[in-house]
């Protein structure tokens, strides 16, 4: 299989920024966060959801909550209710330098340089124009730029990671200089945040679920499922 690597990248932009990651990142670390809130109540002590409920399953289900809630009572906190989740946060640590060729580089990077890739990085972070914008603008004669500019918009690809995103920070730590006092190496440090706006979270929907069916293709998963269920605890297996 032939080596592959990442990019960041906004096509549209004016002009279009690719930056391709010219050696795997030290650090790739991935945050979720959702917020949950305290309940009104602990729920009733009784199992008046079971006594209210009809048929076979609504009285499973109903006896099922019942349970649920005197365990909020017995533990004596508030169950948390779901509120909104936070985008997902990407903190992405990797090297840059001059003197050695990338992945996909061939002899050189650059001819001996990362000053391209500090351009396309800073790039990110630097309001601009999209394309659109770009050739209204031409068509009305230069007279009639966008009101406000804003940062583009950022896709990040890397293994199986694929989404639209914003950069939020750009850290870059020079740690070589060339003889013309150009840099010759770099860590460099970027933050992205999920932008939720956009078809990637559809794609990853359905890429996530698929893996989670591929999941269930090993060996022992029959054992793990009567492990979580508590049927191996119950039958004494």
């Amino acid at each position: 299989m032939p080596r592959k690597t990442g990019y960041l990248a906004s096509l549209l932009n004016t002009p279009p920024l690719i930056f391709r990651f010219q050696f795997n990142p030290d650090i790739l670390s991935e945050k979720k966060s959702y917020k949950y809130v305290d309940a009104n109540a602990f729920g009733d002590w009784g199992f008046d959801n079971a006594s209210n409920a009809t048929g076979l399953i609504g009285t499973l289900t109903g006896l099922y909550t019942d349970l649920k809630e005197i365990g909020s009572v017995l533990s004596n906190t508030k169950p948390q209710e779901a509120q909104e989740g936070e985008p997902r946060v990407f903190s992405i640590d990797f090297n840059l330098d001059a003197s050695r060729p990338g992945i996909l580089d061939g002899d050189d990077h650059y001819g001996g340089s990362i000053e391209p890739d500090l351009a396309t990085l800073r790039s990110f972070m630097m309001p601009s124009m999209d394309l659109i914008d770009t050739a209204k603008f031409i068509a009305s004669g230069f007279r009639q730029p966008p009101c406000r500019a804003n940062p583009p918009e950022c896709s990040f690809s890397y293994g199986g990671i694929s989404l639209k995103c914003v950069m939020t920070d750009l850290n870059i730590k020079t740690t070589a200089f060339q003889d013309d006092g150009s840099a010759l190496r770099a860590d460099v440090s970027v933050t992205l945040k999920e932008q939720t706006f956009s078809i990637s979270p559809l794609i990853e929907f359905v890429k996530r679920n698929i893996n989670v069916a591929k999941s269930y293709n090993r060996k022992g998963f029959g054992q793990d499922l009567l492990e979580v269920t508590g049927i191996s605890a119950l039958t004494g297996g």
